[in-house]
C-alpha cells in the first residue's frame, strides 16, 4: 500500500493562506451547522458545541463574507441554491454516515464545500478502516474488532485486554463510549449500540497521555505544533461530557515534549500521503509510559473552536482563529478551482455518460 510524496510545512515554516480578493468578493457563503441559528446558548444536549457553531459564524462574519446561516440538511435539498460555497460544520445529524451527506449534495449542486471528498470524509470517520491503514504503514494501533450491524450476536472480541473501550465506529466528542475489564458486563453496551444502528469498535486500552497533531491546509499540509490534553493523565478516558462541556476538563495545551517523539510528524506524514487532499484535520496518537507512540484516529473537519487543539497550536506561531479559517476556506477553493468557477458561471460539472 503505497502513498503519494508529499512536501509538508513544519511548524514555524508554514503561515495561513489569504482569500485572493477576487475570490472574497465573489464569494456567497452557506454556512450549515446544527446550532448555527442557536446564537450561541449552551445546549442542553450538545452543550458547548452550539456556542462553538455560533463562534464559527461570527468568524466567518469577520472576514468580511456573506453569509448565510442554516441548521438544517434541506438547505441543499434544491435543485440549485443561491450560494457557492459552503462552509459544513453539520457532522451529527443523528444517522448513520451524516458527515458525508453535505459534501454528497454539495457534489450534486455543483457547489465547492470545506472538508474533503464523500469518499474520504467516510474513510476518515470509520474508525475501523483507518486502524487498518495504520497497521499497513507500520504505524502502531491497540488491538480492535469491528461490529458491524448486520451481525447482532456481538461475540467476544478475539483477542485478549486488561481493558477494553467501546465505542460507535463512527462515533464523535466521545459519544456512546464505554470501558471495563470484563466483556460480559460491557457486551450489553455493544448491542445497544448495534440497535440504535451504530458499527461498533472494541479496542484493547492503552494508557498513557493523548497528543493531538494540527494540520491546516496551506497549499501544502500544514503540520502545527502538537497539542497535549491533560484529562488523559491518570484517567482511563475522557469522556463526551468533558468533551462537551458538562463536566470540567483541564485546557489542551502545548506539548513540550514533542521533539521527543519525532513519531508524531513521522506517522502524521506517512498517513497524509495516503490520504491528502482535505481542509483541516487532526491527528490523534497516545503516548504510553514506555513512550511508544500508537496511532489512534484522525478527524476531518475536526473542532476549529478558538480554545480547542488547531487554534490553540496557531495562537503559538502568532495565528489567529480568524487566520486559520480564512487559511482552510483559501486552500478549499483552491483544490475545488474548477468547481468554483463553473459555480459562479451557474454550470455543475457533470461526467460524460
Amino acid at each position: 500500500m503505497s502513498g503519494i510524496a508529499l512536501e509538508h510545512l513544519l511548524f514555524e515554516g508554514g503561515a495561513p493562506l489569504r482569500l485572493k480578493p477576487e475570490d472574497k468578493a465573489r464569494l456567497k457563503v452557506l454556512f450549515l451547522a446544527k446550532h448555527a441559528l442557536a446564537g450561541g446558548q449552551f445546549d442542553k444536549t450538545d452543550g458547548t458545541h452550539s456556542m462553538y457553531h455560533d463562534e464559527i459564524k461570527s468568524c466567518l462574519e469577520g472576514l468580511g463574507l456573506d453569509v448565510v446561516a442554516s441548521n438544517s440538511y434541506e438547505a441543499l435539498f434544491h435543485s440549485k441554491i443561491d450560494q457557492n460555497y459552503v462552509f459544513t460544520l453539520f457532522n451529527r445529524g443523528g444517522f448513520r454516515n451524516s458527515e458525508i451527506l453535505a459534501s454528497c449534495l454539495c457534489e450534486y449542486l455543483g457547489v465547492p464545500y470545506m472538508g474533503a471528498a464523500p469518499s474520504m470524509r467516510g474513510f476518515a470517520d470509520d474508525k475501523h478502516l483507518v486502524k487498518t491503514m495504520y497497521r499497513d504503514q507500520g504505524i502502531p494501533t491497540p488491538e480492535w474488532q469491528i461490529y458491524r450491524t448486520a451481525d447482532q450476536s456481538a461475540p467476544a472480541p478475539d483477542f485478549k485486554a486488561e481493558r477494553y473501550v467501546v465505542k460507535p465506529n463512527n462515533s464523535s466528542a466521545s459519544y456512546g463510549l464505554a470501558q471495563g475489564t470484563d466483556w460480559e458486563e460491557l457486551k450489553p453496551q455493544v448491542l445497544a449500540l448495534l440497535a440504535e444502528n451504530h458499527d461498533v469498535i472494541v479496542e484493547e486500552y492503552v494508557p498513557g497521555i493523548d497528543v493531538s497533531v494540527p494540520v491546516v491546509a496551506a497549499g501544502k499540509p500544514w503540520i502545527l505544533y502538537p497539542m497535549m490534553n491533560p484529562a488523559t493523565e491518570g484517567e482511563f478516558v475522557v469522556t463526551y461530557e468533558q468533551k462537551r462541556g458538562f463536566a470540567s476538563v483541564p485546557p489542551i495545551e502545548f506539548f513540550k515534549d514533542h521533539e521527543k517523539y519525532p513519531a508524531l510528524v513521522d506517522y502524521t506524514q506517512r498517513v497524509n500521503a495516503m490520504v491528502w487532499p482535505y481542509d483541516y484535520a487532526r491527528f490523534d496518537y497516545r503516548i504510553d509510559p514506555t513512550g511508544k507512540v500508537w496511532g489512534f484516529e484522525f478527524n476531518v473537519s475536526c473542532n476549529l473552536g478558538a480554545k480547542r487543539a488547531i487554534c490553540q497550536s496557531a495562537k503559538l506561531l502568532g495565528y489567529e482563529q480568524s487566520d486559520i479559517v480564512e487559511s482552510v476556506i483559501a486552500s478549499s477553493l483552491e483544490r475545488q478551482r474548477f468547481m468554483f468557477e463553473a459555480a459562479l458561471e451557474g454550470r455543475k460539472i457533470r461526467y460524460k455518460t
